[in-house]
């Protein structure tokens, strides 16, 4: 996932910006991002709080309004949150860097998926607790992985075909893991998501420690819905299963 590029404004431009940097606050040192929401709330509606780096222990709070921000940037730079547990947090105002125009090609970052206006698609901000991401991770070590030239992968319910980019409908796996059991319930308890998704095929994608330049692993969980028949999608542009000739061993997985 690409995060949010945050930074300095130029002089002047401070008390514009609805964005903070906060260092010393984040999963690394105790925070969840709830937390952090709901302290800097008293000074203003907050639209998201973003991991700012890699380390887990600086953050980005977002705000609706730019006077919410700077009441914040006044009242708690340089002192202690009783509301965070007493920690001095060092803050500074920042702004979203638009993309480059030189250079490589810089990727659109988005924080709401109605920017978009892709139908079907949906963003959520901590969909999992920094305690169940640890947990999911440990119950994935236990698991068997299959070896390939830049990852590791385990595949439930259905295998994934990577020549094909599809599932392989005659190769079924059994039911999906017991540990994912909560994230398909939330899934299904979602108020946000108007479908009834009965998902039956996961692929859990560990990238080799060596593809990676950056101190933690990256370990994605990808689930699907396997199709019984050709898929009928709204962009056949991207869609695998409408590039290729419908042969029926195989299904659309979406």
């Amino acid at each position: 996932m690409v995060m949010p590029r945050f930074v300095r404004p130029k002089e002047g431009d401070s008390e514009s910006s609805p964005n903070l940097y906060v260092a010393n606050c984040g999963p690394a040192v105790g925070l969840q991002f709830d937390t952090i929401v709901s302290a800097f709330s008293s000074f203003g509606e907050v639209k998201g709080v973003y991991a700012a780096d890699e380390s887990g222990a600086r953050v980005i709070v977002s705000f609706l309004e730019p006077a919410s921000a700077h009441s914040a940037f006044i009242a708690l730079n340089g002192r202690p949150c009783p509301h965070l547990g007493g920690r001095s947090l060092h803050i500074r105002h920042s702004i979203l860097q638009p993309p480059s125009s030189r250079g490589m090609a810089s990727v659109p970052v988005s924080l709401n998926a109605s920017d978009l206006n892709i139908p079907g698609l949906y963003l959520f901000h901590d969909f999992i607790s920094a305690v169940e991401e640890e947990q999911l991770l440990q119950a994935v070590d236990t698991g068997s992985w299959i070896s390939l030239s830049k990852r590791r992968v385990q595949h439930y319910g259905y295998k994934f075909c990577y020549d094909t980019r599809n599932v392989d409908t005659k190769q079924h796996l059994g039911a999906l893991p017991s540990f994912v059991s909560f994230i398909l319930e939330r899934i299904s308890l979602s108020p946000d998501i108007p479908e009834k998704l009965d998902l039956d095929q996961l692929t859990i994608d560990k990238v080799n420690e060596t593809m990676i330049r950056r101190g933690s692993r990256r370990v994605s969980f990808t689930f699907r819905k396997v199709r019984r028949g050709p898929c009928q999608c709204e962009f056949p542009q991207y869609c695998d299963s409408q590039s290729q000739t419908w042969g029926g061993g195989f299904c659309c997985a979406t």
